[in-house]
């Protein structure tokens, strides 16, 4: 049975395990080229074998930002005629 001091541990774990999970499969679905400092496989070994540190590493070490990926200027287009 579930004791009231138990509670607060259970949700801890399953966020714990939730950003962890996060961190995974975001490193995972990331494209290579945007993978900094360290190899993917190695970033994936750590967030494995990490925890709630190791996916915060890679949240703020692991990958660029899309704007430091583009390959040229950016286009933009006009959603509305410019008034004279």
């Amino acid at each position: 049975m579930l004791h009231l001091m138990d509670l607060p541990t259970l949700v801890l774990i399953v966020l714990v395990a939730a950003i962890t999970l996060w961190a995974l499969i975001d490193c995972i679905r990331t494209p290579g080229e945007r993978v900094r400092f360290l190899p993917k496989l190695l970033w994936l070994l750590i967030l494995l074998h990490g925890s709630v540190c190791a996916a915060l590493l890679w949240t703020y070490f692991g990958k660029k930002p899309i704007a430091d990926t583009a390959k040229g200027p950016v286009q933009r287009t006009e959603p509305f005629a410019q008034a004279r």
